[in-house]
C-alpha cells in the first residue's frame, strides 16, 4: 500500500492527518492504533478507526517469504549464498480495503453493534471473552529487589466485545452466585500468532489483547466474560 502524498483530512471527523502516521500495509509491525489510508486516497484518524473496531477489528495471517531482508542469507558448502525463506505473522486492517462511503457505512454498522452490546452489558463500561490463562516469569531488575530475581505473571488474552479495558481496571468474574475480581496491571496487544510483546495504552472492542495480573486468576477460565463496571 502507498502512503499519504502530504496530510490528509479524516474523512469522519476532518482532523488533520500526517504521512508519518498512516498504517502501510500488511508488512507491519503493531506499535498502537493508527490512521488509516482508505482505497479511493481518503484517510481515518487512529481515534474515529478505533470507533468501528467492533465490526471491523484488525486480523493477523501468516505469509511465506524468500527475503534476506527478513531472514539474513546462509552460505552454502559451495560458497554461494542463499536468501532464508521463512513464514511471517501479517497484520491486515480491513478499514484499509474500504473506501470514504464504505466507511461511512461501517460507522453505521459499529453504532449498532455499540448499542446492542450495551444493552448485553448493562451497568459495564468494557467486556472481553476471555481465551486462555497462562503463567509468565519476569525479571524485575528494580533496586527494590535483588538483581534477577523472578516474579510470576498471569497472562490472559482475550478479545474486547464492549467498551475499553485499560490498566488498573479491576475485572469482575461470575460463577454461579459468587463474583471475583482482579486488577488489570498491563494490558498488551495479542495477535492469536505471538505471545503478547507490545504494551498498549487501551484495549477497545474488536481487540484481541493480553490482560496481565500480579495475582494468580484461578477463576478466569476460557469463555468467561471479564467485566469493568461502571464507577471502578
Amino acid at each position: 500500500m502507498e502512503k499519504t502524498q502530504g496530510n490528509k483530512v479524516c474523512a469522519a471527523c476532518g482532523r488533520a492527518i500526517e504521512e508519518s502516521g498512516v498504517y502501510s500495509g500488511p508488512m507491519e509491525i503493531f506499535d498502537g492504533p493508527k490512521d488509516v489510508l482508505l482505497s479511493d486516497g481518503g484517510a481515518v484518524c487512529r481515534e474515529c478507526a478505533e470507533k468501528v473496531r467492533i465490526v471491523r477489528p484488525l486480523k493477523n495471517s501468516r505469509m511465506f517469504l524468500e527475503s534476506a531482508a527478513h531472514f539474513g542469507t546462509f552460505e552454502s558448502k559451495t560458497g554461494a549464498k542463499h536468501d532464508n525463506r521463512g513464514w511471517i505473522n501479517v497484520l491486515i486492517d480491513p478499514i484499509a480495503e474500504l473506501d470514504t462511503e464504505g466507511f461511512r457505512r461501517v460507522q453505521s454498522e459499529a453504532e449498532s453493534a455499540a448499542s446492542a452490546l450495551s444493552e448485553r452489558f448493562a451497568g459495564a463500561r468494557g467486556a472481553a471473552e476471555a481465551d486462555f490463562t497462562y503463567r509468565r516469569f519476569t525479571k524485575d531488575r528494580s533496586m527494590d529487589t535483588p538483581l534477577g530475581a523472578n516474579e510470576k505473571r498471569f497472562v490472559t488474552c482475550v478479545k474486547v466485545l464492549f467498551g475499553e479495558i485499560r490498566p488498573g481496571d479491576v475485572v469482575t468474574v461470575a460463577h454461579k452466585e459468587r463474583e471475583y475480581t482482579a486488577k488489570v496491571e498491563d494490558v498488551w496487544y495479542w495477535n492469536y500468532l505471538d505471545i503478547p510483546v507490545r504494551p498498549i495504552e487501551k484495549a477497545s472492542a474488536g481487540t484481541t489483547a493480553a490482560l496481565w495480573f500480579y495475582n494468580d486468576v484461578p477463576f478466569i477460565y476460557p469463555g468467561d466474560i471479564l467485566m469493568v463496571k461502571e464507577g471502578q
